[in-house]
């Protein structure tokens, strides 16, 4: 039995919200703005040494050898998402929910399984759109070594996990918060500003400003300042005391407003530099795998020239290895003939030699026994555009030789066969026929049959064409 591989891995799932409502309302414009911010998504993954094991039209699964490189990944997924659907109109804004687990899984092939990838997916379908939840496995494992909020939101029933998961939301850019009070504590219920909010670098930047413009607002003569502090300051009443509180009063003021300037201008600057970095970074990765692909797309261009030149020349080299085979066949068939024609001819020159040694009285009977001549009929079926045929062809009979002509060599139609009978009565007729067909040449002609007294029948084939074949004595 094949053994299962474990390891415990950091899981990042995320998944486009409401996106079949988007391909239904514009499907070529959200498949534009999606194709976007996967290439975004990807390269950031890349960029924190992760791994896609999974995608599935909107969703992305990844893995991480650290839960520090999950999270950091995770953000700055977000922060630069964030970026792009600023410049798109509202409608065409595409956000994600992501989720990051700790947990062990199965590796098979390049896939991974298990309880692990299963949180993951859960925590991404319990986060805001925009947001990320993390597990207690991740949390545990990250406390400490980034500069993030987060909000505990107790433990959470998650669909087909047996067990209750202890859940986290994370803010960037500031130090972690505490849990979330549940719904019936005691405590008094915070301002509605929401602590995850509080937690982003945008909201402390924002609450700088708010405080920026209170202090330009409040009424110069009536400062809030501590009580205690006044008192510290004017020990005695009186007109004078009162004008040196009041100048004490102002420079304090006016030293608030300018640190909280200050500071709201530097974290403006630092939000407004993390997103061009993220922006910067997407960027340079996605024209990364462009020229990339435009290189694969080039090698495999130049790999499809290659092989269709070869095949070409394969196909040339196969045409010219057949030409030759087509006329050293010719040549051939050519040779054969020849040998055929000029075997022929000795056998005849031989046979008319032993004929004129022969006495007068034998010659006659060697030529034509009993008196009469033999005539031979031939018949073949239609054949393709060729139709049917029926003619006689003279035989020439030279002892138990027998020989077929009929034409002139080397003309069309020219036809050409001998054979000798056997002491069985049976004999064997071969020979060739030049066909009246342009380029056709010649095509070999075979008969076999059997004597039945002075009867020869035989059957065979004029190239590819049946035939048949009766040789009888006859009237001369």
């Amino acid at each position: 039995m094949e053994k299962v591989k474990r390891k415990l891995a950091a899981i990042l799932a995320a998944d486009a919200v409401g996106y079949s409502s988007k391909m239904g309302d514009d499907e070529e414009g959200t498949l534009r703005v999606l194709s976007a911010h996967r290439a975004v998504i990807d390269g950031i993954i890349d960029f924190h040494d992760g791994r896609i094991v999974g995608t599935a039209g909107d969703s992305v699964l990844a893995e991480f050898a650290s839960p520090v490189e999950a999270v950091r990944c995770a953000v700055e997924i977000q922060d630069a998402l964030r970026t792009r659907n600023d410049s798109l109109p509202e409608a065409r804004r595409l956000q994600f929910r992501i989720g990051v687990n700790l947990g062990d899984v199965i590796e098979k092939d390049d896939d991974l399984l298990g309880d692990g990838i299963n949180v993951a997916a859960r925590l991404e379908s319990i986060a805001e759109a925009g947001g990320i939840c993390i597990s207690s496995s991740v949390y545990d494992q990250i406390s400490g070594k980034l500069d993030l909020g987060f909000v505990e939101i107790g433990e959470q029933k998650l669909k087909n996990i047996s067990r209750p998961i202890r859940v986290y939301r994370v803010a960037a850019g500031g130090a972690p918060l505490s849990a979330a009070p549940s719904p019936d504590a005691a405590s008094p219920p915070r301002s509605g500003v929401s602590r995850l909010w509080l937690a982003s670098g945008v909201g402390a930047a924002v609450l700088a400003v708010a405080a920026v413009a209170w202090y330009l607002v409040a009424p110069r003569g009536n400062p809030a300042v501590p009580a205690p502090a006044l008192a510290a300051a004017a020990p005695a009443a009186g007109p004078d005391r009162d004008a040196e509180v009041k100048a004490r009063a102002d420079a304090e003021i006016a030293k608030a407003r300018a640190e909280a300037q200050a500071k709201a201008e530097a974290e403006i600057a630092k939000v407004r530099a993390d997103a061009e970095l993220a922006k910067a970074r997407a960027e340079a990765e996605s024209l990364r795998r462009q020229a990339a692909a435009a290189s694969a797309a080039a090698q495999r261009s130049a790999e499809t020239k290659a092989q269709a030149d070869a095949e070409i020349a394969k196909a040339r080299a196969e045409a010219e290895i057949a030409k030759a085979r087509a006329e050293e066949q010719a040549r051939a068939q050519a040779e054969i003939a020849k040998a055929r024609d000029e075997v022929g001819a000795l056998r005849r020159g031989a046979s008319e030699r032993v004929a004129r040694a022969l006495p007068p009285e034998s010659r006659m009977a060697a030529a034509a026994p009993s008196g009469s001549a033999w005539l031979a009929q031939r018949s073949c079926e239609p054949f393709r555009q060729l139709p049917a045929l029926q003619d006689r062809v003279p035989v020439r009979v030279q002892g138990d030789e027998f020989s077929l002509e009929r034409g002139q060599p080397g003309n069309p139609g020219h036809f050409s066969i001998r054979g000798t009978r056997a002491a069985d009565g049976s004999m064997a007729l071969e020979g060739t026929v030049l066909t009246r067909r342009v380029g056709a040449g010649e095509v070999p002609v075979r008969f076999t049959g059997r004597f039945e007294g002075e009867r020869y029948q035989a059957t065979g084939t004029m190239g590819m064409r049946p035939c048949s074949l009766t040789i009888s004595r006859g009237s001369s």
